[in-house]
């Protein structure tokens, strides 16, 4: 198991922004950095859970700090990093081989007498940041970093946390790292394109069950739950975890989970699939039966800025370019009043399906090849329909490439 990183990628990001190394401690930026799972410490969302060192020299590992019931598992996945451990809540030990034939509780203490920790040794609560962060300067000292210029994920450090690795790390100088980070994980791997292509693949299997065994009657719950079981038949056997989330409007006004689809309904799917953590996003438009002019106008609409705005979406453009040839679009078509904040975002790992870069209108993020960006043209109109068109895309070289097979036409159901 490896991480995502690119740390050639790192180095040339690092280097004119005066950073020696990034040092990373957010979940999502563990995975990203590691392939491996923080551990359960990562699941109180504060620092200190655990630590990664991407040092800007190519010529070092990388370091990680991890609580100590997972950190021979992640030394074991990751065999050439720098690997140092805390204690956290969690006690465990191996029964000690010498005392076999004793009593079950002897051979225990005799298993926590031989991991060689001190008679005063103690388990936190949950786990101490000032441990996590003596381990944490002990191998940025072996790195020769201990006066280095590092970048931390502030968007993710709570203040009080921050003072305290100010006070353990004096040699250093800390700022934030989030945008490095950001501009680092916008390009993917081929390892996350993978996921994110396979998260398209899982999501329209739900949504061609929906669209085939949808009907008029059926709650807004149930037909949420054809789309999960066409996800969960398509996924069978994979090895990754998936998970979906999804969001969905019926109706021309939006209807609560328990109301019933009517003929003349329209249904936006705007859907998630995640996979292995990666988080895919995608978004087709329905209607029960017949959709009426004004439906068909307006979705009509969606497809023609849409088309203009793809062809905008290309290897050297800004986002703001986008956002404004979008806009442009739909103000041809009399919107000339509508504003939208983004027409898409970057996607991969995150706590939400959206992320940095977003397709806004002050956006000067450089569109470059290896992105995948999720590109959507949504018109919510109270009382005629929610509609979003959405597809995910890897750019190349030679512009953007849909990740979806599905059409983007206005669909029927029944």
């Amino acid at each position: 198991m490896t991480g995502f990183v690119d740390r050639l990628r790192a180095t040339q990001l690092m280097e004119p922004a005066g950073l020696q190394a990034l040092v990373l401690c957010a979940p999502e930026a563990f995975h990203y950095a590691t392939g491996a799972w923080i551990g359960p410490a990562g699941l109180f969302r504060r620092t200190g859970a655990a630590f990664v060192v991407i040092p800007a020299r190519q010529d070092l590992p990388i370091g990680v700090v991890v609580g100590d019931f997972n950190a021979a598992q992640l030394q074991a996945a990751l065999p050439d990093a720098v690997v140092r451990s805390h204690p956290i809540w969690i006690e465990t030990t191996t029964l000690d081989p010498s005392t076999s034939g004793h009593a079950m509780a002897q051979r225990i203490e005799a298993g926590l007498a031989s991991s060689g920790r001190s008679a005063d040794f103690s388990r936190p609560a949950t786990f101490n940041l000032a441990n996590s962060a003596r381990e944490l300067k002990q191998i940025l000292t072996g790195f020769g970093l201990d006066r280095a210029a590092l970048g931390v994920d502030l968007d993710f450090i709570a203040v009080a946390d921050f003072s305290v690795l100010q006070a353990m790390l004096t040699g250093c100088s800390m700022v934030d790292g989030s945008a490095v980070l950001d501009r680092l994980r916008a390009v993917k791997s081929q390892r996350e394109i993978e996921l994110l292509q396979q998260g398209i693949i899982l999501s329209e299997a739900g949504l061609d069950r929906l669209q085939v065994d949808a009907m008029a009657g059926m709650r807004q719950a149930d037909l949420v739950a054809l789309y999960r079981e066409g996800v969960a038949t398509a996924a069978a056997g994979l090895s990754h975890p998936v998970a979906t989330a999804e969001y969905v409007t019926l109706g021309a006004r939006a209807k609560g989970a328990d109301a019933k689809a009517a003929p003349g309904d329209p249904l936006k799917c705007d859907m998630v699939c995640t996979v292995g953590g990666y988080a895919s996003d995608m978004s087709r438009n329905f209607i029960f039966g017949p959709p009426s002019a004004e439906q068909d106008e307006l979705h009509a609409i969606a497809e023609r800025a849409f088309e203009d705005g793809l062809a905008a979406l290309v290897p050297g453009a800004s986002l703001g370019h986008v956002h404004r040839v979008a806009s442009d679009s739909l103000a041809r078509q009399g919107l000339r009043s509508y504003r939208r904040g983004h027409f898409g975002h970057g996607v991969g790992q995150s706590v939400f399906s959206e992320q940095w870069p977003f397709i806004s209108a002050d956006s000067e993020v450089v569109i470059e090849a290896g992105m995948v960006l999720a590109f959507e043209i949504p018109l919510y109109i109270d009382g005629l329909a929610s509609f979003n068109l959405e597809d995910q895309f890897l750019v190349t070289p030679d512009g953007p490439v849909a990740m979806n097979r599905l059409p983007r036409r206005l669909e029927t159901i029944g």
